[in-house]
């Protein structure tokens, strides 16, 4: 990711390891919501209160150094990018935001390969799809892919 934006990548650093995100509202909302001010339906109020569960989150801390060493992504299959077990796993569904900062499109896809599918299903939405105006477009992804289950 640094290598295709690294004001991108700069501002998803400030915002998780500095933390900005839970005190800035410009970069929370540019992270997590998209575009500016409510453009998405998200009000400066609503901003606040996801800051606040930020913030709370921030007591949990997490060993980069172990957890790289143990991502089952690890495992997959260096031609396919398949996990070992991808052919044993339930019917799957990964979502990918048009509009999302913090996992780009390459996240995704490789996320999609990991669990034996061709592509994620890529719906138009930033980074949480499930809020704001186009929550919609997340929830009609979802439902149209149960219907294709038997």
């Amino acid at each position: 990711y640094l290598l295709r934006s690294l004001s991108d990548a700069w501002a998803i650093t400030a915002g998780f390891v500095l933390k900005r995100a839970i005190a800035d509202k410009k970069n929370c909302r540019e992270l997590f919501f998209g575009g500016d001010d409510d453009t998405n339906g998200i009000m400066d109020d609503d901003i606040e209160r996801y800051q606040s569960y930020f913030e709370r989150d921030t007591v949990a801390t997490i060993d980069l150094s172990h957890l790289s060493k143990v991502l089952p992504s690890k495992f997959a299959d260096g031609q396919t990018g398949e996990a070992p077990f991808a052919d044993r796993l339930p019917p799957s569904l990964v979502l990918a935001a048009s509009d999302d900062f913090i996992v780009d499109m390459e996240g995704s896809e490789e996320t999609a390969r990991y669990f034996g599918l061709a592509s994620p299903t890529v719906v138009e939405s930033p980074h949480d799809i499930m809020l704001g105006r186009k929550w919609q477009n997340g929830a009609d992804a979802v439902l149209g892919w149960l219907k294709t289950l038997k």
